[in-house]
């Protein structure tokens, strides 16, 4: 009945039903709630991809009614709200997640993403700052990442360059970063260094239209 389903919503659905039945304690039911709440979290991200848009909301209202102390039920439930063109309530749901955790790091990490989309850059690269302070976080280099991105956007590239090589210490295998560090190099006139940087993702990931059309400006100005 599931065959028409993406893989990740039928491993959720296998992982709920793998939990079993029988008499449990209330700190049991307690913590089967939160498992439940990032599950159907999880449900609702993977219907929203498959813009499933109904369904989604239905596991988003169900995490927050399991979860309602958890970061992720808010801020998933406001990454819903944002994509369906209601940004003012997504904004409290974003508030409200920090709320509850205010120096985790995939809370600040997912609130920059949203400032940023509405064009609050220094907000937006404050959060992703903040969010590379969290010691248990895992996706430093992420932040980083999005950091630098978003100071782009602002046209700061000498700031983007610190951040997109910050990103790359912490995870030398971020393609994003690197091949816009090599955009950046080259825009700031650092030919050579551009070229170096792009063979290097060349040798990793596969050619793009950008990384064609960056080849052909080094080149030229290498050349000329």
């Amino acid at each position: 009945m599931f065959s028409c389903l993406p893989n990740i919503i039928l491993l959720i659905i296998l992982s709920i039903s793998l939990w079993g039945c029988g008499t449990i304690s209330s700190n049991e039911d307690h913590d089967r709630q939160k498992a439940a709440a990032k599950i159907n979290a999880r449900l609702g991200m993977a219907y929203l991809e498959q813009h499933d848009v109904i369904r989604a909301k239905q596991k988003f209202l169900l995490a927050m009614q399991q979860g309602p102390s958890l970061p992720e039920t808010w801020y998933s439930m406001a990454y819903f709200l944002e994509t369906t063109g209601n940004k003012e309530k997504a904004k409290i749901h974003y508030l409200k997640a920090i709320q509850l955790e205010p120096d985790r790091g995939d809370t600040l990490n997912n609130y920059g993403t949203f400032l940023c989309r509405a064009g609050d850059y220094p907000g937006a690269i404050q959060q992703f700052l903040k969010a590379t302070q969290d010691p248990t976080y895992l996706e430093v280099a992420a932040a980083y990442e999005n950091a630098g991105l978003c100071t782009l956007k602002s046209a700061h590239p000498h700031e983007a360059k610190h951040y997109f090589e910050k990103a790359l210490t912490e995870d030398p295998n971020r393609s994003t970063s690197l091949i816009e560090l090599a955009e950046v190099n080259y825009k700031l006139g650092n030919y050579l260094l551009a070229r170096k940087e792009l063979d290097q993702y060349l040798r990793s990931f596969s050619p793009t239209a950008q990384t064609y059309y960056l080849e052909k400006q080094i080149d030229g100005k290498l050349n000329s």
